[in-house]
């Protein structure tokens, strides 16, 4: 708990430098260029020295507060730059030193930016601070990219960006093609449909239809018989009727 409290306690002490410095009159509320770059490498340096362990204690207290009080933008304020510290320093490497300092007023803040230079790349720490008091009002860590680099993510961007709308316009075309179908489909089920009843219809007919026997084939057949067991000819006799028995 001790060290938590001290971890804390140094995170805010670094950040309230600015109140305890001179009052000369400069042209940043107050405080010299010098002082400035003094408190925001004090807050560097305590971000240093934690170890990973440190800085989940602080980022969970500060998470808390913020979470305890929706008014707390300070709390939010130092959770965002303890978790920008994390994500951010992981491949930077061994810390070497500072490098450039600097400062630009813009309106109603003043933004400090303070270049950290590692073993494998460089970083900047952004502060920004309000005007009329010299609070700060935004903390920020992260990496510095060469303009290649940077072109890079743009062009990848770009791609990605392009090939999303190419992806979405695809699949619009083909809802728009799937509604030509449709209707095609309907009629060709419909077709067939059709088709089966004209040919369940012909079926019921054909059954109906009862088809008329050949009686001249059945004379001819009659009158050979009844000949040949007389010994008449068939033309000595005529078949005028034949009563059927089923």
């Amino acid at each position: 708990m001790k060290k938590k409290t001290g971890i804390i306690l140094a995170l805010v002490l670094s950040v309230c430098l600015l109140a305890s410095c001179g009052k000369a009159a400069t042209s940043y509320g107050g405080h010299s260029v010098k002082e400035l770059e003094s408190s925001q490498q004090g807050m560097a340096k305590q971000l240093l020295s934690m170890s990973s362990s440190d800085l989940k204690q602080a980022y969970s207290y500060y998470k808390q507060q913020s979470q305890a009080n929706e008014e707390d933008k300070s709390s939010k304020m130092y959770m965002e730059l303890v978790s920008n510290w994390q994500e951010n320093k992981k491949g930077l490497g061994e810390f070497k030193n500072f490098g450039k300092f600097t400062v630009a007023k813009s309106g109603k803040t003043i933004t400090t930016t303070q270049v950290l230079k590692f073993q494998n790349r460089d970083a900047r720490l952004i502060f920004v601070y309000q005007t009329y008091n010299m609070k700060v009002s935004s903390m920020n860590f992260e990496k510095i990219y060469s303009l290649g680099e940077t072109m890079g993510k743009a062009a990848l961007n770009v791609v990605m960006g392009m090939v999303t709308v190419f992806c979405v316009l695809i699949l619009i075309s083909l809802v728009i093609y799937a509604f030509n179908i449709i209707p095609y489909l309907q009629n060709k089920h419909k077709n067939k449909e059709e088709a089966a009843g004209q040919q369940q219809q012909a079926a019921r007919t054909v059954a109906e239809v009862v088809p008329e026997e050949d009686d001249g084939e059945l004379i001819a057949v009659i009158s050979a018989a009844i000949a040949a067991s007389t010994g008449a000819s068939t033309d000595s006799f005529v078949v005028r009727n034949i009563k059927r028995r089923y």
